[in-house]
């Protein structure tokens, strides 16, 4: 009973310090007015269909569970880490929590979560080469191609060197930190089983890493449409190539600024800035990025409340498992 009073109270809180970070979700309240709230259910529903694709990328880094289970982890985790961007890693525990709820070992838990965070940056890196190949063709000279080349090329050995980070001793060492700081309160987990070992695993399965990743570009080039759906919900179609070239351009960008808490204020100067090349209003790019604020927190308010009822009923039936 108590634990799920404090999740409920921790869900509170993040609710609360999301409302006053978002300065009371009125920045919602423009692409209400654009496209009503409709159009926020309509980009809602679809959504649905990218969470979906990250899903299934997640469930192919490991065997034996359904992979409804990783779309509903995939679901919590992402609306954890908008809603609670200001928490660092708050999706990420949260999703290591809904894996270990269903059996896996913390340490296999973690390694599927770092592999597949690092299946999503390369699969970005494709879409961005991707867009920003078209970019380069139509505004060759443009500042924005400039920046997007550069965070591209900020991105690529940054990926480079958070791979040979997780397969270095430098993993091991941090596995077993705690142990070594509360001895008597902390066991580290042996070589073979821990978090290092479990990511080599996975990284010597190819395929299974390549099927991540693919699963993962589908869902960039996804994601990329569901700003095209936002256009025609706003009154202002735009061609298919172009939101392409312009989200790839966008997220080029974003990738190279994670410290920023859900990317606020950098979505919004993106679309106004690259919009602009594209004969997009002010107003309408504000619009756009807002219309996707709305659909963040129209998933994001339930996948919380289930956040909340898969953890009770992983602790309720602990509490239930007889003991040894």
């Amino acid at each position: 009973m108590k634990a799920a009073l404090l999740r409920v109270s921790l869900i509170a809180v993040i609710l609360g310090l999301a409302w006053w970070l978002r300065e009371g979700f009125g920045d919602v309240t423009g692409a209400l007015d654009a496209a009503g709230w409709s159009g926020v259910m309509i980009l809602a529903a679809y959504h649905i269909l990218p969470v979906a694709l990250c899903g299934l990328s997640w469930a192919a880094l490991q065997s034996g569970h359904p992979a409804y289970l990783f779309i509903l982890g995939r679901w919590i985790k992402d609306g954890v880490g908008d809603l609670a961007a200001f928490v660092p890693l708050a999706g990420e525990v949260a999703g290591i929590r809904m894996m270990a709820g269903l059996g896996m070992r913390i340490s296999e838990a973690s390694a599927v979560m770092i592999v597949d965070v690092t299946a999503e940056a390369i699969a970005q890196v494709i879409f961005s080469l991707l867009g920003v190949s078209m970019w380069m063709v139509n505004f060759p000279n443009s500042e924005v191609t400039r920046w997007a080349l550069m965070a591209l090329a900020i991105s690529i050995p940054g990926i480079i060197a958070f791979i040979a980070l997780q397969k270095s001793t430098v993993m091991r060492f941090l596995e077993t930190l705690p142990s070594r700081l509360a001895p008597g309160t902390w066991s580290a987990p042996d070589a073979e089983d821990g978090v290092r070992a479990a990511i080599h695993l996975l990284y010597d399965d190819r395929r299974r890493l390549a099927l991540s990743v693919f699963w993962h570009v589908l869902a960039w080039v996804a994601g990329a449409a569901e700003a095209w759906i936002a256009m025609q919900l706003l009154g202002h179609p735009l061609d298919l190539d172009d939101i392409l070239a312009m989200e790839s351009v966008i997220f080029a960008i974003r990738s190279v600024a994670f410290v920023v808490p859900a990317a606020i204020g950098l979505q919004e100067g993106g679309y106004v800035i690259v919009g602009a090349l594209l004969g997009l209003p002010t107003e309408l790019a504000l619009a756009l990025s807002l219309l996707k604020r709305g659909r963040e927190l129209v998933l994001g308010l339930p996948s919380l409340l289930a956040w909340h009822f898969v953890e009770h009923h992983g602790a309720k039936a602990k509490a239930d498992r007889p003991r040894e």
